[in-house]
């Protein structure tokens, strides 16, 4: 049977999400991708055939993009020299995880459904910034300037209400 036939099912939006970090709330987050996962493969051959066995799990970097409100580019630049990055060379305590994935905090992925209602969390364990793109300029545009900030992470814990 098919969902929207069905009157008691609703299917996912991909509006309807908020994203945390520090349980402080983004709401100038424009578009967030959820976590993705490859896993390794290992073959071993006997005699004539061909085995393939599960091996690593590797969680892939996820890109946010948030609209430029007059300072999020300075907190994005405080990010970064928060994280032990000083431009033009390191900071004075070096670049060390723990102080890299101190300034995210806890960051969490919510997704609801029409009434609010939490549906999923992903929470990105020892995220950091890898990559920050602070925005284009364009003359001949009114758009929104907008800032892209990809994360990595080490794992993921996924909890579903």
């Amino acid at each position: 049977m098919t969902f929207w036939s069905a009157n008691n099912v609703e299917p996912t939006r991909q509006y309807r999400f908020i994203v945390t970090s520090n349980s402080d709330t983004w709401w100038w987050a424009k578009s967030c991708e959820k976590p993705t996962v490859d896993i390794d493969s290992q073959e071993h051959k006997l005699i004539n055939h061909k085995f393939k066995y599960p091996g690593v799990i590797n969680w892939n970097d996820i890109k946010i993009t948030i609209v430029d409100t007059g300072s999020k580019t300075k907190d994005l630049y405080v990010l970064l020299v928060s994280s032990g990055w000083n431009i033009g060379g390191f900071g004075e305590d070096g670049t060390a995880k723990e102080k890299a994935t101190a300034y995210l905090g806890e960051f969490v992925i919510h997704q609801m459904d029409s009434n609010g209602k939490l549906l999923e969390e992903w929470t990105l364990k020892n995220a950091w910034a890898k990559s920050v793109s602070f925005g284009s300029l364009d003359y001949s545009s009114d758009e929104l300037v907008t800032l892209d900030i990809t994360l990595t992470y080490d794992y993921v814990v996924f909890s579903k209400k």
